[in-house]
């Protein structure tokens, strides 16, 4: 789970990540349909109008915090569906920090940087 101000944001056994305000106690969003994770989610952080959510199913997802809707698979392991995971998540605005392995030996432990700092191109081109 994760609070910020009035907004609770959970990962969830049943493979859905809900979007709360602790004030009402009312659920906002259910972020699930024909995106939603395959197993059970392990980590989400959320800011800046996004969530991102990890899961046993190998995948890390990014929502949409304001409308519940998925946007894209920002990491999908090769051996998904077949026993990798993404154990944990730790997100700045510029890198998304990702601890991944298996739980049958399907993916060797590791962990991954996504380095997505426009200003960092931007500087490579110059």
């Amino acid at each position: 789970m994760e609070l910020r101000d009035n907004i609770l944001v959970s990962g969830n056994a049943d493979s859905t990540v809900r979007v709360w305000d602790i004030r009402t106690g009312q659920c906002l969003h259910t972020l699930q349909g024909p995106n939603k994770h395959q197993s059970a989610v392990t980590c989400l952080q959320f800011c800046r109008g996004l969530v991102l959510s990890s899961s046993d199913d190998g995948t890390v997802k990014l929502w949409d915090l304001r409308t519940g809707a998925w946007l894209r698979d920002v990491v999908a392991l090769q051996s998904r569906g077949s026993g990798g995971v993404v154990w944990r998540i730790r997100a700045s605005d510029t890198r998304l920090v990702c601890a991944a392995g298996s739980r049958n030996g399907t993916e060797e432990t590791k962990l991954l940087v996504l380095d997505f700092d426009l200003d960092d191109k931007k500087k490579e081109t110059e």
